[in-house]
């Protein structure tokens, strides 16, 4: 949950920073063994060990890359904790390490145990997911009259309102949580119930409160007793000051990619939307939590939640969009055909990630001290990709014998994203580096085919003419999500010289340029950036954009999951984009340059005409402005007022 303002019209829930290629690049095995995880961690085969070995490495790699200064992993697997480590900093100011017992906010992720608490509470008699949330609280009333009357608390769960975010009143910290779900039922909706997925945080801090009403008790109790400690997550709480009372728990930060700035914030008390997203936990303690998920709600022998209503979180709910669907509480997509079921969490300074991939008794749960950090879908791939086996294809050797390799020695050109991977002759061996990643040693399989020894199944390299043109050579690259052809460059070649000024590009794409407004006026440009058309969005990294068909773009540097479509009016002109990703779609509408119809001078001479000439306007010493404000879709209303005094004072009020 990301708790700033306007951050529901962030792209950082949706524009997640990987590398060039997202499951290639993340699947690095590393020849060395980790250094000692920790006394909890079941010790690993020495296969296994090589294999965590290669996931702490690309994992700490990649947290230096994204410029994030701790990190608390841990993962489990067939009920044993097989990983667990700190990596980096909890406390940049003091330099003091991460470790297991570091405690760090969870944001979102707390999400999945308001869904159980609601589950546990329908075991009990208490409530059914299919009742009316006013049926235990009557001041629960929705705008739209439909809405209002068929809403059911597994709506709740599962983003299925129509109401889209509705940060401002909770940010505020200012109102306590029934005054928050009274607010969110005056709010516009933008669709009907159950129309699409739109995620929610009030609603799940209703979800919790009807937990708190039916048990007699506050969500934050029922959570330490129903869930904390019978799991004996100890050190788990859901307060900012538990947290600061604590002898071990991280500083939360963030950092501009722009400004190249790493910058302490301040921890964010939500107790009014807490069901949303205030657990405060670490890798050990969410390591019990992942054991009762992956044993389908049986921990240590004893059943915490049935089978039928268990099977309830992780069933699929709503569509979020795209290959991902949402339970209660909880993302549902796919890899590489195994059900993956997850949530991550974004609060001021934090980001968390718990997934799993049930089918093989595995999970981990990702803890970071920064702001909207890409390191979790990063984290996926590569967990799965080095414990999860990949179905071997096209393995075997042929009988076709091996070319020179020398003769494949050379630079090869990512065109997409103008990326050079070399290919180089080290040991009598061919090695292939991409940029920012380990060398992968090429195992000749037959021909001028090898196959990428250090990567898991799937991965092989061809090299080949280029169709026309017999004497050029290209490198044909598979993999299991895409492949990609790559031409070698020649050694003559005269240097890129891409334009990198959005003022000398005239290329094909010359008509995306410009700036687009989201809802709430977070405003991103398509622009140069290094040479390349790219997506920027304050804060982050320019994403190169690739045109796939017509007015659809993807980027080499994110998942193909994440696409840009370009929307045009009548006239064929460009409007707008829509941002789409497997958390929704986020509309955008592009600011156009507007004729000036006034330079300021005459508009100050016309203000001066207007307040009866310039003597007159002399004998004013202040003057007071004031007008109302209405945030149909956040449920606010209000009245600034300006006031101004010669000469230069100015202030402003906002109630």
């Amino acid at each position: 949950m990301l708790l700033k303002r306007f951050s529901h019209l962030l792209l950082v829930l949706a524009l997640i920073a990987t590398t060039t290629l997202a499951p290639f690049q993340k699947s690095a095995t590393a020849q060395s063994k980790p250094q000692t995880a920790d006394a909890g961690a079941q010790t690993a085969a020495p296969d296994l060990q090589s294999r965590l070995a290669a996931i702490e490495k690309a994992i700490d790699e990649k947290r230096r890359e994204l410029h994030i200064p701790g990190v608390s992993f841990v993962i489990v697997k067939d009920d044993k904790v097989i990983y667990m480590k700190g990596l980096g900093l909890k406390n940049v100011e003091r330099n003091l390490p991460v470790t297991p017992d570091t405690l760090f906010a969870i944001g979102s992720s707390s999400k999945a145990f308001t869904g159980m608490s609601a589950v546990m509470s329908a075991d009990d008699g208490k409530l059914s997911l299919d009742d009316a949330p006013r049926k235990f609280l009557p001041y629960f009333k929705l705008r739209d009259p439909e809405t209002d009357a068929k809403i059911t608390i597994r709506d709740l769960l599962s983003h299925r309102s129509g109401i889209g975010r509705t940060e401002l009143p909770m940010v505020s910290g200012k109102l306590n949580r029934e005054e928050l779900i009274r607010v969110v039922g005056m709010v516009k909706p933008t669709a009907k119930l159950g129309e699409k997925f739109l995620y929610q945080n009030i609603m799940f801090a209703a979800a919790g409160e009807i937990v708190a009403k039916t048990n007699s008790m506050t969500w934050d109790d029922f959570i330490e007793k129903r869930i904390f400690k019978p799991l004996g997550m100890k050190d788990s709480n859901t307060t900012v000051a538990a947290t600061l009372k604590a002898s071990d728990y991280a500083l939360g930060y963030t950092y501009n990619f722009e400004t190249k700035e790493t910058r302490n914030v301040p921890m964010r008390e939500i107790g009014a939307a807490a069901p949303a997203g205030a657990i405060n936990s670490n890798a050990r303690d969410m390591a019990q939590w992942l054991r009762l998920m992956l044993g389908e709600g049986v921990f240590e022998g004893k059943r915490l939640v049935s089978e039928k209503n268990f099977k309830e979180l992780i069933a699929v709910q709503n569509k979020a969009g795209g290959n991902v669907n949402y339970g209660l509480g909880w993302f549902l997509r796919d890899w590489n055909n195994h059900k993956v079921v997850e949530h991550g969490g974004n609060i001021d300074g934090f980001n968390a990630l718990v997934a799993m991939m049930p089918d093989q008794k595995l999970g981990f749960v990702m803890l970071t001290n920064i702001s909207d950090s890409g390191l979790g879908t990063y984290a996926m791939e590569t967990v799965w990709s080095n414990l999860v086996a990949l179905p071997e294809t096209n393995v075997a050797k042929s009988n076709e014998p091996a070319s020179d390799p020398s003769s494949e020695v050379g630079k090869y050109l990512l065109a997409e994203a103008s990326i050079n991977f070399d290919v180089e002759m080290k040991d009598r061996k061919l090695w292939l580096t991409v940029p920012g990643q380990p060398q992968y040693e090429l195992e000749n399989i037959g021909g001028r085919r090898y196959k990428l020894a250090s990567a898991p199944a799937g991965y092989f390299v061809t090299f080949r003419p280029i169709k026309g043109k017999e004497t050029e050579t290209e490198m044909f690259l598979e993999q299991p999500r895409g492949n990609l052809v790559l031409a070698r460059v020649k050694a003559d070649a005269a240097p890129d010289t891409k334009v990198s000024t959005m003022a000398s590009y005239d290329g094909p794409l010359k008509e995306l340029l410009g700036a687009y407004e989201m809802k709430g006026g977070l405003i991103v440009e398509i622009k140069m950036a290094d040479g390349k058309v790219s997506l920027v969005v304050p804060g982050q990294p320019a994403y190169p954009l690739v045109e796939k068909e017509k007015d659809k773009f993807s980027s080499p540097i994110l998942p193909d999951t994440y696409s840009v479509m370009v929307k045009r009016d009548a006239a064929g002109k460009v409007s707008g984009l829509v941002l789409k990703q497997p958390e929704g779609e986020f509309g955008l509408t592009r600011v156009m340059e507007t004729a000036v119809a006034l330079t300021v001078d005459e508009l100050l001479t016309k203000m001066i005409v207007a307040s009866g000439g310039e003597e007159a306007l002399r004998k004013h010493k202040s003057k007071v402005i004031t007008a109302e404000m209405d945030f149909e879709h956040q449920g606010i209303k209000g009245m600034v007022t300006i006031s101004a005094k010669a000469p230069n004072a100015l202030t402003s009020h906002i109630e």
